[in-house]
Formats: structure tokens, sequence, C-alpha cells
């Protein structure tokens, strides 16, 4: 759990710093990334965990950056 929460923390400190960004294109890509970690992370244990998250957030980019 605590571990979860880190890395969303660490993934609002990062979108912050990408939120400056005038392309919106990266922004949905990186909000998805950390939505769609966050999302994966449920999933899994050990080394799956690690693999769901890392899932989560390639897909939530991938989604995020076609978002229109």
């Amino acid at each position: 759990m605590t571990r979860s929460l880190s890395a969303v923390a660490i993934g609002l400190l990062l979108l912050t710093s990408v939120a400056a960004c005038t392309d919106s294109q990266g922004v949905n890509a990186a909000t998805g990334a950390v939505v769609g970690g966050a999302i994966g992370n449920q999933f899994g244990s050990g080394k799956g965990k690690t693999a769901m998250t890392a899932l989560g957030a390639a897909g939530g980019a991938a989604v995020g950056a076609n978002a229109r």
C-alpha cells in the first residue's frame, strides 16, 4: 500500500512538471501513464506487480497520447 501511494505521489510530481508543457498530447500521455500505472499496480504480486504497473503505464500513455 505504501509503495503504491509513493508511486502515485511521484507520478503526480512528474505530472506537474509536464503540465507546464503546451503540448496537450504530452500532457495527456503523462496523465494516462500515471493513471494506467496506478490501475496496473492493483494487480499481480512480486515481479508480476511490477510488470502490471509497467504495462498499465505504457497502455495509459498510449491511450492518453491518442486522446482527442
